[in-house]
């Protein structure tokens, strides 16, 4: 039945996606982002859904079928883009013998530094921004809607074991979780109420769906996330209020057994799991000590083969006491691709980051001079923000660096940067060439 309704679906968007190169581009990152052959089981499984979309959109931009589409911006967001998939390169050329991802990693990283290297070639203008956030939105929404709906259902008991698209529960949980802002935004600036509504509900399904995950990392998450927009926005009573909601229905929802878990996070010196990781970090450490500038390979750390080799290598945390466990992943995305990519894929990648925030910087200072008529561009800069620091937090206990979601944000934010300059006229004359969908409104001040 689920391939039936997704053929059904195919039939309307595939003719869409020849005939609008940027509705190609959409439903490339909307497969990616919602990992559909999860879902099916039948004949529509073994369809590359991403691929196909691809090919679309590559063509149309080729043959300038949009005619929004301007010349190939360079801007130092591609340029780090384009420095982190040569490091790519090299890295998964030099990588020790019998990895058995090594390649499959290295190509599936290139294809989504591919996807946000068009972006400014597509996403340029505030209408197409927010089309992009609502693709965002349903892609990885879906996750939390379906997981949340389970929890409720189930009266808490439902457990979220995670999807082949992301990982095990920890994994997912983050995934869903820096939807969340995401979709907070999208709210915000809806017009029509069962869309404003709609957003809501599947933001309060997705603090569920993080919650049934019991994954501690991921409620973790979740009050960290909480603490950064409450401290960002101006309305701290509703956000604070939101999050009183949210929590109660949790705690009211959730069994025992996952207060009892998340109680252990208040001791990380006890809780061997954490200290496990400890011992992981030590090895991605050592692989990037012995090789600096190519690093092990993609999922080094996770290679049996190299267990021997490393297992009891101290690295950079030889002063922590760790116990001498099993351990076939990173834990850490800074650890992670310091082991798989040396210490430059490192800088690179977290200078990817570093100007992702100084982008936003220069929005919020650009408001600042502009006023009210940029009020859109701030809170969609703060909103980017957000979901990169659930990212990153979440990110420091997990081995998901080379997830497709933080190379989106990073580039969304640069396309927001670009929108608000036309050809580099100031932004004080952008918002002239700016046409929002009937879904969405700039907010009203006083």
């Amino acid at each position: 039945m689920r391939d039936l309704v997704v053929l059904g679906f195919m039939f309307a968007l595939v003719p869409l996606a020849l005939r609008h190169t940027f509705v190609a581009y959409l439903l490339w990152g909307w497969a990616g982002l919602i990992g559909l052959v999860d879902y099916l089981y039948g004949f529509m499984q073994g369809i590359a859904y991403a691929q196909w979309f691809a090919i679309a959109a590559l063509v149309g931009l080729l043959l300038k079928r949009d005619k929004e589409q301007p010349p190939f911006q360079v801007s130092l967001t591609v340029v780090l883009f384009i420095c982190f998939a040569v490091q790519c390169i090299v890295t998964a050329s030099f990588a020790y013998a019998g990895l058995s991802r090594n390649w499959e990693i290295g190509v599936d990283l290139l294809k989504t530094l591919l996807f946000c290297s068009l972006m400014p070639m597509l996403v340029t203008s505030r209408w197409r921004l927010h089309a992009f956030l609502v693709m965002v939105g349903l892609g990885l929404g879906f996750h939390g809607l379906l997981d949340g709906l389970k929890f409720i259902a189930s009266g808490g008991g439902h457990i979220a074991r995670g999807l082949p698209k992301f990982g095990d529960n920890n994994n997912t949980a983050a995934a869903i979780a820096t939807s969340i802002p995401i979709l907070l935004y999208l709210a915000r600036y809806s017009v029509n109420k069962w869309a404003k509504t709609g957003f809501i509900g599947v933001m309060v399904l997705a603090v569920l769906a993080v919650i049934a995950s019991r994954s501690r990392g991921g409620f973790a998450t979740l009050l960290v996330m909480a603490a950064w927009m409450i401290w960002h926005t101006k309305r701290k009573l509703g956000g604070l209020a939101l999050l009183g909601v949210c929590l109660a229905l949790a705690l009211a929802l959730a069994p025992a057994e996952w207060t009892e878990r998340m109680d252990t996070i208040q001791d990380a010196q006890a809780d061997n799991s954490f200290m496990t990781r400890v011992a992981a970090w030590k090895k991605s450490s050592a692989i990037a000590l012995e090789h600096p500038f190519t690093g092990g390979g993609f999922y080094a750390v996770q290679s049996p083969a190299l267990y021997e080799k490393y297992h009891a290598a101290q690295g950079l945390l030889g002063f922590i006491d760790t116990p001498n466990a099993y351990n076939y992943a990173a834990h850490s995305i800074y650890f992670q691709v310091m082991g798989d990519t040396g210490f430059i894929g490192l800088f690179i990648y977290l200078a990817l980051f570093v100007n992702a925030f100084h982008v936003r910087r220069k929005i919020l200072k650009l408001f600042t001079q502009q006023g009210a008529t940029l009020q859109w561009a701030a809170d969609l800069a703060n909103t980017l923000g957000y979901s990169m620091v659930v990212f990153l937090v979440a990110g420091s206990l997990l081995s998901t660096a080379y997830f497709d979601i933080p190379f989106i944000l990073i580039a969304l934010m640069q396309a927001t940067w670009q929108v608000l300059s036309v050809k580099g006229v100031p932004a004080k004359t952008a918002p002239t060439t700016i046409n929002p969908a009937p879904l969405f409104k700039r907010r009203r001040h006083a």
